[in-house]
């Protein structure tokens, strides 16, 4: 099979129409195939094909999960690069999670906590230059966010575009401002 099809991967909404998962083009059609889930999209022109069928590729799926969309939890070093959109707080540089560092807006030594509201992204250099003092952050809002999706904001920087604009009109809109579209 091609090799472009390895990276073609499906939506899964939860029994409440909210995203909470993302897989690939092979399981979403065993989950159709063995009738686990509702699709709702397929994509736009590509299928599959065996010597005597040809198959839709779901990229939307529903299944009867109640798994939550929430954010529950302690923050990872990589949610945070997530909800920051691995950018700076300070100088607004977008930077790859190798060249960033968390930062504790109120520093450990000053009390800070482990936290979603006091921790931020922060390139090395920024880092370097705050030292122990309180900074504001410019580029990036310290809060717990209410909807962190971590694979669809990986997944969103390699699917095509048609599939993208499909799989946003299942995102809610109260979530856009967390995940900018590039």
């Amino acid at each position: 099979m091609e090799g472009k099809m390895n990276n073609l991967q499906c939506l899964v909404l939860n029994r409440s129409f909210l995203p909470f998962d993302i897989i690939n083009w092979q399981k979403a059609i065993t989950l159709e195939f063995l009738g686990r889930c509702l699709t709702l999209e397929y994509h736009p022109f590509k299928k599959i094909k065996s010597a005597k069928k040809e198959w839709n590729l779901p990229i939307v799926v529903k299944v009867n999960s109640i798994k939550s969309t929430l954010v529950t939890g302690s923050p990872t070093r990589m949610m945070i690069y997530y909800r920051d959109d691995f950018r700076c707080a300070y100088c607004g540089k977008i930077l790859r999670d190798s060249e960033l560092t968390i930062d504790h807006v109120i520093p450990k030594s000053k009390g800070g906590k482990w936290k979603w509201d006091n921790l931020v992204t922060c390139c090395r250099e920024c880092n370097a230059k705050k030292k122990e003092e309180i900074w504001v952050p410019k580029f990036v809002t310290p809060a717990k966010p209410k909807f962190l999706f971590p694979k669809y904001i990986k997944a969103k920087r390699s699917v095509e575009p048609e599939v993208l604009n499909i799989w946003n009109k299942y995102i809610p809109p109260s979530t856009t401002k967390l995940i900018v579209i590039k």
